[in-house]
């Protein structure tokens, strides 16, 4: 099931790799090692139930595509074409890895290997083992996980309310340039929101729970379709909506721009959201679909295909019609192995494209199909157990960071048209002299030139309001998918409410503002107080 090379793969062949995308790639594998040693403990201790030989083990195992195979292929290396034996072999590949927990494994092997331990006892102890301890470091990157929650959004409060801060003490008493001291603080607020971005990635458990193949689930296929038209007239649309006419001075239209960005790609955001619903149904089924499948072909002794056929239908859940599917292509004796590569990749889940290879290797090689379904599904069961709890802090999270942005983005809204409001009844009452008097003749708007209530430019606050917004609103939407742990299109999701909650926010606050505070007996009074002055 799992590709092997073929001989064209070894003849010499230009390749340019660029090194910084080359260390990308070689992080992003790393972050998934863990995942990646439990599917190849799993591989291994069902392999063994076939009773292989090392070699035929080793060679298994270095052959798929877990990032732990390299050094699998390079102790079969130095046993088989070297003529070492398996421990020193271990030993020796075991000096070379720096990944501690793959290490201690090899040496852990070289061990029992020396000491004559059955290969089927000891997989099977490790991969038990590993299980338990894989358990114990996800519940405490959980814990890890909800602690940073809080503090990210205490970060995320904190930030806006520096913001507020500084935009009151530029307008009540500047000192200096007030554009650079916006823009600095804009910058420093965006700082800010990243810096909480990137501490909840660290913490989070790392989990894929979508596949990367190029057949996919037809939500999958549908996003990816959608998903650079979407996004690119979602761009333009924010930028000439938006962000033009920021800088033209027309801020009051300036929450089209969020608006027509968030409804832009609020198609993907929903397919993606069901599909993430249905992988989440399909994962929470395979557990169940294959034990069963593995109990009947190895109790009756049967075909894979009859035996998908006597699992009782409503136990499959949404699995049901991949599998229907898969037992026709199966019975019509079309390639077992396009067949079950169809059925991976229309169930668009990472657990299923990792863990059905495992069973279709150890069956066709003669493992005990009840044993061998036993062990895929107990490891899938973890995995699937262990998002649940991850679901309760998410959504929680989400809960909270939804009316949460809201509440930043109104004050944020609130204090900038107040302001503005504040700095054009002042120009008016300074510009104004009382019965022809030169009581406030000549002084200056700045307060006796103090620098008190300095005129700031409207479209200055304006833009400031805008950039901090924006900041606040892409911060949000990426810790929203990292605590999830959806797929790249689930960030399109939260993306989308985020931006159009914020357009309307855009529109629908300042009006109000104005409406409220735009009173002619305001102006009245002030100019009737300044008569006794």
């Amino acid at each position: 099931m799992f590709e092997t090379k073929k001989i064209s793969d070894f003849r010499p062949k230009f390749s340019f790799k660029f090194p910084l995308v080359e260390k990308f790639r070689k992080i992003r594998e790393d972050l998934l090692v863990d995942n990646d040693l439990l599917f190849l403990l799993t591989y291994m201790a069902s392999l063994s139930t076939a009773h292989l030989s090392r070699d035929k083990i080793f060679t298994m195992a270095s052959e798929t595509k877990y990032s732990p195979s390299r050094y699998f292929a390079m102790v079969r290396d130095l046993a088989q074409k070297w003529h070492y034996d398996y421990a020193t072999a271990c030993e020796l590949v075991a000096e070379k890895i720096k990944a501690e927990r793959v290490k201690k494994l090899f040496n852990r092997l070289a061990n029992a290997i020396s000491a004559g331990e059955p290969d089927r006892e000891f997989l099977e102890r490790e991969w038990r083992a590993f299980k338990t301890i894989r358990k114990d470091e996800y519940d405490r990157n959980l814990e890890s996980l909800r602690k940073w929650s809080d503090a990210y959004t205490s970060l995320l409060v904190s930030a806006s309310l520096i913001s507020v801060v500084v935009l009151l003490s530029v307008v009540i008493y500047s000192v200096g340039d007030p554009a650079t001291t916006l823009i600095a603080s804009a910058f420093g607020n965006f700082a800010i929101c990243l810096f909480g971005v990137f501490m909840l990635f660290k913490a989070v458990p790392k989990d894929k729970k979508v596949h990367n193949l190029n057949i996919r689930s037809k939500e999958q296929f549908l996003s990816s379709k959608l998903l650079i038209p979407s996004v690119v007239v979602g761009i333009m649309l924010f930028i000439f909506l938006g962000l033009i006419p920021l800088m033209l001075g027309n801020y009051e239209f300036a929450g089209y721009g969020f608006l027509a960005l968030g409804l832009a790609i609020f198609p993907i955001g929903l397919i993606a959201k069901i599909d993430d619903k249905k992988v989440s149904k399909r994962d929470e089924a395979f557990t169940s679909f294959i034990r069963s499948l593995g109990a009947i072909k190895g109790g009756a002794g049967v075909s894979i295909a009859e035996a998908i056929r006597r699992i009782d239908q409503k136990n499959l859940g949404e699995l049901k019609d991949l599998a229907m599917e898969l037992q026709k292509r199966l019975s019509l004796g079309l390639d077992p192995k396009l067949c079950w590569e169809r059925f991976i990749g229309e169930s668009g889940s990472y657990l299923i494209e990792r863990l059905t290879p495992i069973f279709i290797d150890a069956v066709e090689l003669g493992g005990d199909a009840d044993a061998v379904g036993e062990i895929v599904s107990s490891s899938n069961l973890e995995m699937v157990l262990l998002r649940l709890k991850r679901d309760l802090i998410s959504s929680g999270f989400v809960n909270l960071i939804i009316p949460l942005h809201l509440a930043m983005v109104s004050l944020m809204l609130f204090i900038d048209r107040i302001l503005t409001i504040f700095t054009q009844y002042l120009s008016m009452l300074f510009a104004t002299q009382v019965g022809g008097g030169d009581v406030f003749k000549n002084v200056p708007l700045q307060g006796v030139n103090l620098g008190i209530f300095a005129g700031i430019p409207a479209e200055l606050l304006a833009q400031y309001t805008f950039f901090v917004i924006l900041s606040i609103t892409i911060a949000n939407f990426l810790a929203s998918n990292i605590v999830k742990g959806g797929g790249k299109f689930l960030y399109m999701y939260y993306a989308s409410i985020l931006f159009t909650l914020s357009g309307i926010l855009m529109l629908v606050i300042p009006p109000l503002v104005e409406w409220a505070f735009t009173l002619p007996s305001f102006v009245e009074v002030l100019l009737g107080v300044s008569k006794y002055v």
